[in-house]
């Protein structure tokens, strides 16, 4: 949606333009004596360090977008719409010849996480990237404008997204003909997506499951499939850079007007990268809330065009290519509860040899890798910079306490029980238990999950109380209530913690999968939970109109 060109003085409104994106120099920001100096001579000033780019809100906005188009169109549409989106989609091998990685440890239960590496290139090969501003000259893959790790918990109830900054120095590996070599680690995309793969690999020391990557027109076409999404900032704007224009409060940014939002840097708070970083998080985080609670997407026609934006702009690993898996993997995702979902940055610090990049800064950055691994959530333990979050997205834990069961009317709950041991038998025999405790036969339903490790109530919004009614009549702990949009009444997921018997074992709420240990995010992470709202980007003073 469009500001009003009112609220600008003219000369902003028509400035000397080509009509396309400024490119903002997401390649080599070092010209000493123009902006990019003196930005960097003002937040040395500011804090003694360079704030790297982190690019995490256009990525998930992607992901999730992908996640409701694909999987809502196909059912609907069938198997037309599978062979037409198929064709949409571009893939390559995950890895380049002659690498490999270890496969994924399996939890004590046999489930495995997932990381999917989340791509946005710079390059411009098409008419439609090239219109969108930049060097049109330039062929081949780019660079990786973007690069998230997104790690799905084994048992798919925590999602931690790690945005690993552009400028980051480390070693690229040999990827076909080229040799191995120091340098950004945006670079290795030069030498195919497969390439990128095994470098985050190197660096991180995760498997990487699959990668999707995603150029400037997918953002553009799938914001305006998805309608816009609502942004908020400080003041009125003006972003000569990257051409974005805002008036103060929020605006809902689609097309063109959303790839400026995400690329702006030195128009957000410091003018750094952190700045643009803190602004991409409340993007993300913006999008996913009006994505998930979006009633259009009920629509099949704009589900399709959501669908059709979204396979258009995708490159895949060959393990997801096809309508069908990409389905299986975003409906995967859309499960994991709004506030399970926490955005984190690799922590950095600059590289001594050049402090226009930077490099892991090694203890807390090799922490927050062998978290990941070891599946440990960012979203229940409080990060030392998180901002607050209304009492309606609290964190699981938050809100499972908030429930009391003490005014329920047991006889008038809705429930259903969903067995994910794969224990036959096992949501009929709690169904029963329920009956015993008050619950009506008639209001309670049974049905089957996918394996999953640990049991859980989830709920839905207004239905704290009803969940803690259930939850105490199976012995289920307050810890293991989650409210959830995934689910339009009271649900059971019963995990293989549970495979026998009608009341919770109390030893199993500490031997379930390990994403239930929460770690707090260090600082430099900039985390920020998906479900946070009532967020503002602040307005570089430079970019400020008044």
């Amino acid at each position: 949606m469009a500001n009003d060109g009112d609220a600008y003085p003219e000369e902003l409104w028509n400035p000397p333009s080509d009509g396309q994106v400024n490119p903002d120099i997401d390649l080599d920001e070092v010209d000493p004596s123009g902006r990019a100096g003196r930005v960097a001579g003002r937040r040395r000033g500011r804090s003694g360090r360079a704030r790297p780019a982190s690019r995490r809100r256009k990525i998930l906005k992607w992901t999730a977008l992908g996640t409701a188009g694909l999987v809502a169109v196909v059912a609907g549409l069938g198997t037309y719409v599978v062979l037409h989106l198929d064709g949409n989609i571009k893939h390559t091998a995950l890895l380049p010849t002659g690498v490999t990685q270890a496969s994924e440890t399996p939890d004590k239960f046999g489930n495995t996480a997932m990381n999917i590496l989340l791509i946005g290139t710079d390059a411009r090969v098409s008419a439609a990237d090239c219109s969108l501003g930049g060097d049109c000259s330039s062929s081949g893959d780019g660079n990786s404008d973007v690069m998230m790790v997104i790690h799905l918990s084994a048992d798919r109830t925590n999602s931690t997204i790690m945005s690993i900054p552009r400028d980051t120095m480390t070693q690229i590996p040999a990827c076909g003909s080229n040799s191995s070599y120091y340098g950004m680690v945006n670079s290795s995309l030069q030498y195919g997506a497969s390439c990128t793969v095994a470098t985050v690999h190197q660096l991180t020391g995760l498997t990487i499951d699959h990668y999707m990557e995603v150029d400037f027109s997918g953002v553009v076409a799938m914001s305006d499939a998805l309608g816009g999404v609502p942004v908020c900032v400080s003041n009125t704007m003006y972003d000569k850079d990257s051409g974005l224009r805002l008036n103060a409060g929020t605006t809902v940014v689609e097309g063109k007007q959303a790839l400026e939002f995400v690329r702006t840097r030195h128009g957000f708070y410091d003018g750094s990268d952190l700045g643009r970083e803190k602004a991409q998080h409340i993007f993300l985080s913006d999008m996913i809330r009006q994505l998930r609670s979006e009633a259009s997407l009920t629509d099949l026609g704009n589900l399709y065009s959501i669908a059709n934006a979204a396979t258009k702009s995708l490159q895949v690993d060959d393990g997801l290519a096809g309508v069908t898996n990409l389905i299986s993997l975003f409906d995967t995702m859309n499960k994991v509860p709004t506030d399970r979902v926490t955005f984190v940055t690799m922590p950095w610090e600059l590289d001594p040899a050049n402090t226009e990049r930077v490099i892991p800064e090694q203890a807390q950055a090799e922490q927050m890798f062998t978290n990941i691994k070891d599946d440990v959530s960012y979203s229940s333990a409080k990060s030392s910079d998180s901002s607050t979050t209304s009492s309606k997205t609290a964190t699981a834990t938050a809100t499972a306490t908030a429930g009391s069961a003490s005014n329920v009317v047991t006889s008038e709950v809705h429930a259903q029980i969903l067995n994910g041991t794969g224990v036959s038998g096992r949501a009929s025999d709690l169904t029963q238990a329920l009956v015993s405790a008050g619950f009506s036969s008639g209001d309670l339903s049974t049905g089957n999950a996918s394996s999953t490790a640990k049991t859980v109530v989830y709920y839905p919004s207004g239905r704290a109380d009803s969940a803690a009614a259930v939850a105490d009549a199976l012995g289920i702990p307050s810890s293991q209530v989650v409210e959830s949009s995934s689910y339009s009444e009271v649900t059971v997921v019963v995990g293989t913690d549970w495979t026998s018997g009608t009341t919770y074992p109390a030893s199993a709420s500490g031997a379930s999968s390990a994403a239930t240990t929460a770690a707090s995010a260090p600082s430099e992470s900039s985390a920020l939970n998906a479900a946070t709202t009532g967020q503002c980007v602040q307005v570089a003073p430079d970019d400020i109109v008044n």
